[in-house]
């Protein structure tokens, strides 16, 4: 049975572990600040969050590598920017409730805590798992507060706001920097109402056009549209 206090059993369950060491979670859950204040609190998140940083970049990598076997690195890389940046797992730690359990210094207090801390401490709490059971259990975790990932990626409605970037993050590994250029082929429409066609080319090989109402959306359009005609 568990020896934790009533409000950290009610986290416990939220989180879908009961600890066997229940200061690990307790540290997850302190603000630095708090242990400024409180020198006899024991000892604040930050050492957790960044061993839970780590164990979530490998678990989003890992579950990323396979549920796209087809896509390339850098966009890999892209979608666990997005399933990993601190204002993400801090809309996971409020999903769960964790913001109500951390220990705040005075200053904290009075904001309700900065917008990072809810992030960092979601970081720390996945820390404290893998030190009180491993791996398994810190990857389950991380599973379970994420459920279903393509349904996450699809609720983040990623904009690919930088087709020309990603673009060369293609064609830099085979052919270098600097082989890149785009042209606007054509401009149709009254002054209020252009419309610009643009063409990107690899070297001297079109690659592909695109539209748009400006030049640079223009660009972007033909970049998207060379992204989907790469094999």
């Amino acid at each position: 049975m568990s020896t934790s206090p009533p409000k950290l059993d009610a986290l416990e369950a939220r989180l879908g572990h009961a600890f066997r060491n229940l200061t690990l979670l307790e540290s997850a859950l302190t603000h630095p600040g708090y242990v400024n204040e409180h020198p006899d609190a024991g000892d604040h998140y930050q050492r957790l969050e960044f061993l839970g940083d780590a164990v979530i970049q490998f678990v989003v990598t890992d579950a990323l590598f396979r549920l796209r076997p087809l896509e390339r690195e850098g966009e890999l890389s892209r979608l666990r920017v997005a399933l990993a940046n601190g204002a993400f797992l801090g809309e996971l730690a409020r999903e769960l409730g964790i913001p109500a359990h951390v220990r705040l210094c005075a200053a904290e207090q009075k904001t309700g805590g900065s917008p990072s801390v809810s992030g960092d401490v979601f970081e720390a709490v996945v820390g404290a798992i893998f030190m009180d059971a491993g791996l398994p259990a810190a990857q389950a975790f991380i599973h379970r507060a994420y459920g279903d990932l393509e349904t996450r990626l699809e609720s983040l409605r990623l904009e690919d706001t930088n087709p020309k970037g990603r673009l060369q993050e293609r064609v830099q590994a085979v052919h270098g920097t600097g082989v890149l250029r785009y042209e606007t082929v054509h401009i149709s429409g009254e002054d209020h109402a252009r419309e610009y066609e643009a063409r990107v080319y690899l070297k001297d090989l079109p690659l592909a056009t695109g539209r748009g109402t400006s030049k640079k959306s223009a660009e972007e359009a033909a970049a998207r549209a060379a992204l989907s005609a790469l094999p």
